[in-house]
């Protein structure tokens, strides 16, 4: 039984800590400055802003569906006799719940992407360059290969270490 579980755990764990960089630019819409710097239209903020409160929507029912699992599979695994039959299925449904998170932040970021100009799309990926090295200047060594936050313990990536 173990021998199945490890992998699976394993790999579960690694979809948990992957996070998009393009997480944020959904949100564009909410910072007025970047707005104004991006030239953005009207009519480009309000779709913005439709398709982020959607994605929100979506994710937090998905986020709580894959909490609901991992308490179920926590609770099974907590048992005396666990059924590795039901811990595998388990996995698979949670593992299922994050790809379809996954599917829902590429689907996100291909509509910012139609919705922008390729001059926007440039602009916006200049600043998201500009914020990454500030951030990495500002907190030498706590920041990952993509210049997010390092996750701590009991965080998840991209938000700020604890002191």
């Amino acid at each position: 039984m173990k021998k199945t579980l490890i992998p699976l755990v394993v790999s579960l764990i690694m979809v948990v800590f992957v996070s998009s960089s393009f997480a944020q630019a959904g949100h564009l819409w909410k910072n007025k400055q970047l707005v104004k710097e991006l030239g953005l239209s009207e009519k480009q903020v309000d779709k913005l802003k439709s398709v982020s409160l959607d994605t929100d929507r979506k994710m937090i029912k998905l986020r709580a569906d894959t909490e609901m699992k991992e308490l179920d599979l926590r609770e099974l695994l907590d048992s005396d006799s666990p059924n590795e039959a039901k811990a595998v299925g388990l996995i698979k449904e949670i593992m299922r719940i994050k790809t379809d998170q996954k599917i829902m932040k590429v689907k996100q970021m291909i509509l910012v992407k139609k919705t922008l100009t390729k001059e926007q799309m440039e602009k916006l990926e200049q600043k998201k360059r500009e914020n990454r090295m500030k951030r990495k200047q500002k907190n030498p060594g706590k920041m990952g290969p993509n210049g997010d936050f390092k996750a701590g313990k009991g965080q998840r990536p991209n938000q700020p270490m604890k002191p």
